[in-house]
């Protein structure tokens, strides 16, 4: 034990750099799984979510005008996603690829029935993006959601527990 102590620390004084260059690459993977981190206080992970017309979405306008369980649509992403909306208002920390399951068509919010409709082949998804009615199979894919410094970021991974598993109707 004290062998490999004592060669992991001569490894380190003889190569010392061999960890640095991956630093902004290892800051933007703890960030974007940790953003709420010390280490990443001032740090920003992903890309900041757009409004349709391609506007950056500043958190303390578009708060007041959200209403909880309606989702938003927003640009950021090489693709669309759709912000979740929780009571107060308030962001969720993970947002909803609209791309379906089933045959990878792109699912629409439909407010009348508060939920998600792909218009291919029929399957419904809730306002979290849980399964309602098939042919698809699975929920609808999630990203994460950053808000911070008076933005909204989307990380173009699902989060590390999902939160539908943890919310009650």
């Amino acid at each position: 034990m004290v062998t490999g102590t004592a060669g992991s620390l001569a490894i380190g004084l003889l190569f010392p750099t061999a960890g640095q260059s991956e630093e902004k690459v290892d800051l933007e993977k703890l960030c974007s799984a940790f953003p709420y981190n010390s280490q990443c206080e001032n740090y920003l992970p992903g890309v900041r979510a757009e409004d349709s017309e391609e506007k950056p979405i500043e958190v303390s306008a578009f708060l007041p005008n959200a209403k909880a369980g309606i989702p938003v649509l927003v640009k950021g992403l090489p693709k669309v996603a759709y912000l979740v909306i929780n009571e107060g208002p308030k962001i969720a920390e993970y947002g909803i690829n609209p791309v379906c399951t089933h045959l990878g068509c792109t699912v629409e919010w439909k407010t009348e029935r508060s939920r998600f409709e792909c218009p291919c082949h029929g399957s419904h998804f809730d306002a979290q993006g849980r399964i309602i009615k098939g042919p698809a199979k699975r929920s609808l894919p999630l990203v994460t959601v950053v808000v911070k410094q008076n933005q909204i970021r989307l990380v173009d991974r699902k989060p590390a527990i999902d939160p539908r598993s943890t919310i009650k109707n």
